[in-house]
This record gives structure tokens, sequence and C-alpha cells, in this order.
């Protein structure tokens, strides 16, 4: 094992059993107040226990988007919030009623993490960049006023991180992200972000990345009315019900000049599907995106500029797949969990240029999602 995760693994298996939620305040992140409700490990959350695609047809209406819909709806006049499940309620009774989950950090895992990222740039080897995206849960940016010094600032643990790196780059988002809350970037009832917040992600990420981009007034919108997500399905925040979702997606111009593949968990003679799986129940809305996670994705697109990406995620990632279809000639999605060959050598065979590491808060501080990393490289 490489001297560099020795040391870190050894710090990051004191914080084994969850996530951490004390920072001190000279490392940089603000100190977070236990709350009422200690959280269960990461590994369990909701998303995880609702992914399995449902077949039932649902109507949509289908129209072309010009500009970025903005949230219309006005503040809520009072800042209200109550934990149910685990999980924050807030604004209940209003049409911005919104579910959020708990975030914790430590110092130690985000060590790991960046440790873990810069081990895999520098087995992969100079020639492919390598990045991280840690994205934000809602809470990030829809936190009651009064909760807010409660918990770590996830710029402040995001940053931190990224500063830790040396071999791999840091894609920042939290600031883009922030410029737009006003817009619908994150499901009320489900933990998912919504598809804007990834373009906004993903545009990021190819300015980063240094390739060209389709705007977003060439995607085709669909609208998805009355979703009910996680926060409703499986934790039983049943206030949710009053003011469900609407469940917006965007479709590339060049959907009809994408071939896609679909590969079991150990990259073997892959099946033709679609990009989007647009049956899927109102429930199950998020899985509208590839359809399951227990896959290895492949996209040949129409782009001819002979970047490779390979993209390492959870959940969050599958929707920036879409915004990516302009900007690489080949793009691989593979989920951590999900992934039973050696990473390095994955990425190396399908000629990656590129790897992207894309994870969301629950993953990015979690010792158990971030070891998984670690795990793909040795196998």
């Amino acid at each position: 094992m490489n001297k560099k995760l020795i040391s870190a693994c050894a710090a990051a298996m004191l914080l084994l059993a969850g996530c951490g939620n004390t920072i001190s305040q000279n490392e940089g992140v603000q100190t977070a107040v236990t709350p009422k409700t200690q959280p269960t490990d990461a590994d369990t959350t909701p998303e995880e226990e609702t992914e399995a695609v449902t077949t039932t047809t649902t109507e949509a209406a289908t129209t072309t988007t010009t500009t970025p819909p903005v949230t219309t709806t006005a503040a809520p006049e009072e800042e209200t919030y109550e934990y149910i499940d685990g999980c924050i309620l807030a604004y209940a009774g209003t049409p911005q009623v919104r579910a959020m989950e708990e975030y914790y950090y430590s110092s130690e895992n985000g060590r790991y993490l960046a440790d873990c990222v810069d081990v895999f740039a520098d087995s992969v080897g100079a020639n492919v960049n390598t990045y991280l995206m840690m994205i934000p849960t809602s809470e990030a940016l829809y936190i009651p006023s009064e909760l807010k010094d409660s918990y770590p600032d996830q710029k402040e643990c995001a940053d931190e991180v990224y500063s830790m790196m040396t071999s791999a780059k840091g894609v920042p988002i939290n600031d883009v992200l922030e410029a737009h809350k006003a817009e619908y970037l994150y499901s009320r009832t489900d933990y998912h972000w919504q598809p804007l917040a990834a373009f906004y992600a993903a545009q990021t990420f190819e300015e980063t990345a240094g390739v060209d981009y389709a705007k977003f007034d060439s995607y085709e919108e669909v609208k998805r009315e009355g979703y009910l997500g996680a926060f409703y399905s499986v934790n039983g925040i049943y206030p949710l019900e009053e003011y469900p979702d609407e469940f917006t997606y965007y479709k590339p111009a060049d959907l009809d000049k994408l071939k896609v593949l679909y590969h079991d968990t150990y990259f073997g003679e892959g099946y033709e599907g679609s990009l989007f799986y647009e049956d899927n129940d109102i429930s199950a809305s998020y899985t509208v995106f590839v359809g399951t996670d227990e896959t290895i994705l492949e996209v040949d697109t129409a782009c001819d500029n002979g970047r490779v990406l390979v993209i390492f995620k959870d959940s969050y990632g599958n929707a920036l797949v879409p915004f990516l279809t302009s900007s690489f000639s080949k793009i691989y999605l593979c989920d951590n969990r999900f992934f039973d060959i050696n990473s390095v050598d994955f990425a190396h065979n399908v000629g990656a240029t590129d790897v992207l590491f894309a994870l969301g808060a629950a993953s990015s501080s979690s010792y158990d999602k971030i070891s998984l990393i670690e795990e793909n490289m040795y196998k």
C-alpha cells in the first residue's frame, strides 16, 4: 500500500463508525454542535434504499427551454424547523417546505479523501488529468439561519480537502450553486440535487478541464409533476406531501447521436440501452438517469476532441452525464460501490485522458465510502 495512504488510514480508522461531527476551529472549519439525533453512517442513506428501478409508465410534458428557471415563490416569512428521523424539516406548511440531511465532516476523513485521490492520480500517471468534485447537499444552501452554525460549512470543508491535494485538481462548485440558489437546484423531498444544479456543476468542471460545452438553451426540458422522493417515501416525512416537487431534466441536442452501452461491474460485454429511463415511476424520478447504479456505463458521443472521461461517482454523479456529451468523445460512468475491477487498470485500458471523482457530501465525508476509492485501486 502506498505510504501516503498508510498514515491517512491510521487517522481515519478512528472514525470508522461514522463521518464525525466535530471540527476544531484551528483546522479552518467551524465546529459542529451535535444535534439531538445522531446520524447513522452515510452508507445507509435513503438514496441507496430507493435505487431499484420501477417500470410504471408516467406522462411527462415536454417543452423547450431557453433560460434556467427561477423560483418564483416568496421566501417563507418564518424560518421554522424540526428534526424527523434524523433529518431536518424546514418551513413546514409553506411552498418552501424542505427536508435536508444533516452534514458531518472531519479533517481526518478529509485528509484520507485527498490522499486517496492523489494516490490514484499518481498511479494513473501525469498523462491523465484527475479531478475531485465534492457535491454539497441542500443543507449547504437552504438550512435555516438559526441552525447554520450547528454544522460544518460545506464549502470550507471542500476547500480544505482541495487544498490538501497535490496531484489531483479540485472542482469547487459551492460558489456557483450559491450564486444560483434562488433557482430550483435541489429537490425538497429527496436527497439528490435537481438536474439544473448538475448543469452548473458540469459547466464548472468543463471549464476546469478546458473543453467546450453546449449552451443551456440547446437542451430539451422535460418536467415531471408530483414528485415525492426518499425523504417522504423512506424517512416518512409526511408534511412534504402537501407540496411535492417538480422534477425537471434536460436532454442534450445530440441525444440521437449517442451510442450507449451498459456493462456489468466487471466490464463484461455490454448491451445497448438508453441514457434516459423515462418510463420510470414519478416516485423514482431521479432514476431517469442511467436507471441503475449497478453498472458501468459507456457513452460514445459525436464530440471529436479525443478526450475520454471516466467518472467514479455515487448516485449524484449520474445527473452530470447528459451535460458532458458535447465535451468528451467518450464517457465511462462507474459507481465506486459497484465496481469489481482495478480502477487504475480500467482507466488505462479505456484510454482515459480525464478522470473525475464526483461524490455527494455524504460519500465524501464517510470513511467507508472514501475507502472504496482505495479498495478499487488494488483489486
